[in-house]
């Protein structure tokens, strides 16, 4: 045999086996995307329902599902608390929306003020509330 012989061999079979390890790293991480997402989700108008709150995508995101009871205040409109208005008076827990934003400037009875993702806040008759920084959800 020549010496270009047995280097095309030897290149033939590295490619061979970069490409066997390319295919079941690929394979490898398909399943593992399949086994975090979750069954029962329903899009409806772009948004997504589910029963779980641990909806993942196809990347392996979560994201913020809306629940039974959740209320999404959109960035600059204006929403009235009371027994006639959008949203009911009472105790609500404070979800951003934005999966990259911690802390949401919210506008309640005329006032800005800082809340972080996951907080509390008590909404009172008659209070306007508007999301400022971005969309949120009252749950």
């Amino acid at each position: 045999m020549v010496w270009s012989e047995i280097a095309l061999i030897c290149v033939a079979a590295v490619l061979v086996i970069v490409a066997l390890a390319w295919i079941i790293t690929a394979v490898r991480r398909r399943n593992k995307e399949k086994e975090r997402e979750v069954d029962g989700v329903k899009i409806i108008d772009g948004v997504r329902y589910t029963r779980s709150s641990d909806v993942v995508d196809e990347r392996g995101n979560v994201k913020i599902s809306l629940n039974k009871g959740d209320h999404l205040l959109e960035r600059g409109r204006e929403y009235t608390v009371g027994k006639n208005g959008d949203l009911l008076a009472g105790k609500y827990t404070i979800l951003s929306a934005d999966e990259n934003t911690d802390s949401i400037n919210i506008r309640i009875g005329g006032l800005v003020r800082e809340y972080k993702h996951f907080s509390s806040v008590v909404l009172n008759e008659g209070d306007q509330v508007s999301a400022v920084s971005s969309s949120i959800v009252l749950r």
